[in-house]
C-alpha cells in the first residue's frame, strides 16, 4: 500500500494506516457519508453521516435552535461568537472574566444562615436553614467529619444492616481457624500478606455466615473463595 502523502510503500493497508496517523498526524478518512457521499474519519468507525449531513444533529435535531452568531463586544470591540437561544450577545468572555461587581462572592445572602456548630468537632458554622433538616447529614465541617462521626454514631442497632448482636460460633470453631491459617501459611489468600504486613494474623472469613445455620458448627469448613482452589 502506497501513503497519499510520502508516496511510501507499506506491507499492509492496516500498517499505512498507522503510519500516516504518526508520521502526519492526520488518520486517514475510513467512513463514507450516507448524505453527501464525502470521506470522512471516525475513531470508532461507526457513524454513517458526517458532521453536515448528520440527521440527529445541528438544523436536523428536533430540539435545534439555531447554531451561534458572530457579534461585537461593546466594551472591547473585538469578535466573538454566541448562541442567541441561551443569551443577548453584549460582552465577550475575557471582559466577563475581567469586570468586578458582576457577582457577589456569595450568591446566596449571609442573612439567609444561621450560626451552628458541626456535630463531630463542634466548629463554628454558617448554613442555610434548609441544610438542617437533614440530622443525619449534618451539620459537618466536611466528608471527614462526618465519616468520623458515622464511625461512632452508626454502628450496632443503629446501623441499616443491623442483623442482632454476637452469635454463637460453637466449639470447632477456633480449631477450624487455626487449620485454615495453618493451610494458607497465615498468609491472606486474596493479597498474601504476611501477619508481618498486617500487624496480625489474616481474618479467617465464613462464604456463609454462621447465622443462617441452625446449627453453627455446620458453617465451619475448609472451603476457599470460588477462584482459589484447595492445595
Amino acid at each position: 500500500m502506497e501513503c497519499p502523502s510520502c508516496e511510501k510503500e507499506l506491507s499492509t493497508e492496516h500498517g499505512m494506516r498507522q503510519h500516516h496517523t504518526k508520521v502526519h498526524g492526520k488518520p486517514l478518512a475510513n467512513r463514507e457519508c450516507n448524505g453527501c457521499g464525502s470521506k470522512f474519519y471516525d475513531s470508532k468507525s461507526r457513524k454513517d453521516y458526517c458532521v453536515n449531513c448528520n440527521p440527529n444533529a445541528g438544523p436536523h435535531n428536533g430540539n435545534w435552535k439555531g447554531g451561534m452568531t458572530e457579534t461585537n463586544c461593546i466594551e472591547c470591540g473585538s469578535d466573538f461568537l454566541f448562541y442567541p437561544s441561551n443569551k443577548q450577545g453584549l460582552y465577550c468572555s475575557s471582559c466577563i472574566e475581567s469586570a468586578e461587581g458582576l457577582l457577589p462572592d456569595d450568591c446566596l445572602p449571609s442573612a439567609n444562615k444561621i450560626s451552628t456548630y458541626c456535630r463531630w468537632c463542634g466548629a463554628l458554622l454558617k448554613r442555610h436553614p434548609s441544610d438542617l433538616k437533614d440530622t443525619t447529614r449534618g451539620p459537618f465541617c466536611n466528608l471527614e467529619c462526618y465519616g468520623n462521626w458515622l464511625s461512632d454514631n452508626i454502628i450496632g442497632k443503629n446501623h441499616h444492616q443491623w442483623r442482632g448482636g454476637e452469635i454463637y460460633y460453637g466449639q470447632s470453631w477456633w480449631e477450624m481457624r487455626r487449620i485454615a491459617l495453618e493451610r494458607d501459611n497465615h498468609e491472606c489468600s486474596n493479597c498474601g500478606k504476611s501477619p508481618d504486613d498486617l500487624g496480625q494474623n489474616p481474618d479467617v472469613h465464613h462464604l456463609k455466615p454462621v447465622r443462617e445455620f441452625e446449627d453453627p458448627g455446620e458453617a465451619h469448613s475448609l472451603t476457599r473463595k470460588p477462584n482459589y482452589s484447595l492445595p
